[in-house]
């Protein structure tokens, strides 16, 4: 109010007409005199303030859910990402990139200048490979991979990028040899590249330390532009006789890789339980089956990895990468993967619908084996996966003597080469003296593999113990075999 006094003082010395001017009749002197000491009373700067940390603390927020929304959504790329790498192993996979690419569409409209830099960790992780090279190559052999860009459309319309793919390890980057369009399809509202009849001509490989071999090396495809993507590890051969120990380091890769790892790094030992979680998945998946390995399955090959005959708790001991594929297995001249890897070829080919009607025990000990069958009738059998050999199965029986002593015996196993030429089912109906699958199942449920055929006399070498000892010898023999045949050493 003293300001607006001082104020007043002045007109005097001012025109009519300024004053009307300054004051025009909407809003005259006499309302501005009596408003003049509630204008004079209000804290006008705090105000401003005040509205000016609303507005801060508005735009705060807006920030912290906009990177919350864009955490989330790298977080589902990843996943996809990571859960992409795994399904090498027979893990569930939703390859669907649609929800991911709409969720990151909604994101960006009118929002890329003002963003671009807060939000540049998402367009980076938005160039996804869309489909993975195969995880073990062969120099010379052609093979394709695709990659997509899920902002593509939203940040830089109609304008195709060149992307280049590299094969890279720690040491060195060696191009391939090719380049693609990343373009934008109208159709299908998605941008991407597609790489076809690539081929890795020759392989830089890096010193190798100690007993490590080629297929322990890892590889990856990067892709590259403004923005650059790497595969998932790969590994490079030259003969198929390695893919077996080149998949053993795919599979361990795959399965035991944490997110967000420094390429391509893994755990040297995990525990067992991750191990035969492992083993499950892969068993399922590359054999096509519902049927899972139950709790003796794991058991057994928990003794076989460990060397170890006794019945105890095997999940908090861990198994290290050499005694999974760079060890052979005591006493044979394989290690445990290419063991394992036998059986799943052995089931997959020739075994499945007995393994998926759970008629094939499949992994058990001799010793386990003897527990369950000592105390059954004669002709009792069941199906086991040698362990003697790789990708066979054999069959353990209970044959009694003409003095009424039971005894454990082991029929000569029966190789890929062996089913092609008759079937599993054939083979078991064949032989007179096998009566009940383990426990008390009739034979006769093989019935619907039988294929009739005419015969053929052949000769098969028998592997039997001729007590219930399984650490004693196995006499070998050869027997004439005949479907008619009765004697239990027979075949």
């Amino acid at each position: 109010m003293a300001q607006w006094s001082q104020m007043t003082q002045l007109f005097q010395y001012l025109s009519h007409e300024m004053v009307n001017d300054l004051y025009p009749s909407t809003f005259p002197i006499d309302v501005r005199h009596y408003l003049a000491e509630w204008i004079e009373q209000q804290m006008w700067w705090d105000t401003v303030k005040t509205r000016y940390s609303i507005q801060v603390q508005l735009l705060q927020e807006c920030v912290q859910r906009l990177e919350q929304y864009q955490l989330d959504l790298i977080s589902k790329l990843k996943t996809w990402c990571f859960e992409q790498h795994k399904a090498a192993i027979g893990h569930p996979f939703d390859d669907n990139l649609h929800p991911l690419q709409t969720g990151s569409g909604l994101f960006l409209p009118n929002m890329v200048n003002l963003f671009l830099f807060t939000i540049f960790p998402l367009c980076h992780s938005s160039l996804v490979i869309e489909k993975q090279p195969p995880q073990v190559i062969k120099t010379q052999s052609k093979f394709s991979a695709s990659v997509r860009y899920l902002f593509g459309d939203k940040i830089a319309p109609g304008k195709p990028a060149m992307l280049k793919v590299q094969i890279i390890n720690e040491q060195q980057a060696r191009g391939v040899g090719q380049g693609a369009i990343l373009e934008h399809n109208t159709t299908t509202k998605s941008t991407s590249a597609a790489f076809r009849n690539m081929s890795i001509k020759k392989i830089k490989r890096a010193e190798r330390k100690g007993s490590e071999c080629v297929t322990e090396e890892k590889f990856a495809l990067l892709f590259s532009g403004e923005i650059h993507v790497i595969s998932v590890p790969i590994v490079v051969i030259v003969h198929g006789s390695q893919d077996i120990n080149a998949m053993a380091t795919v599979i361990w890769d795959c399965a035991f890789a944490e997110p967000d790892r420094v390429p391509f790094v893994v755990p040297e030992r995990v525990p067992w339980r991750q191990m035969c979680n492992t083993l499950n998945v892969k068993f399922t998946s590359e054999v096509n089956t519902q049927h899972s390995l139950n709790d003796y399955n794991l058991l057994f090959l928990a003794q076989r990895i460990f060397d170890k005959h006794d019945i105890c708790d095997f999940s908090n001991m861990f198994v290290s990468w050499p005694q999974f594929n760079k060890e052979t297995l005591p006493g044979r001249s394989f290690t445990f993967w290419q063991w394992f890897e036998g059986v799943m070829e052995l089931t997959k080919k020739h075994l499945l619908p007995y393994w998926s009607d759970r008629l094939i025990f499949g992994f058990i000990g001799k010793q386990h084996l003897h527990v369950i069958l000592k105390d059954r009738p004669g002709g009792t059998f069941l199906l086991r996966f040698s362990d003697s050999e790789i990708g066979a199965i054999t069959i353990a029986y209970v044959a009694v003597s003409e003095t009424g002593v039971a005894k454990v015996q082991n029929i000569m196993p029966f190789s890929k080469k062996d089913l092609e030429i008759s079937g599993l089912g054939n083979r078991i109906i064949d032989i007179n003296y096998l009566t009940y699958l383990y426990p008390n199942i009739p034979k006769n449920v093989f019935k619907k593999y039988y294929i009739g055929k005419a015969y053929h006399k052949t000769y098969a070498y028998a592997c039997v113990y001729r007590d219930s000892n399984p650490a004693q010898n196995p006499v070998s023999m050869m027997a004439q075999y005949s479907p008619n045949c009765s004697d239990p050493i027979c075949m």
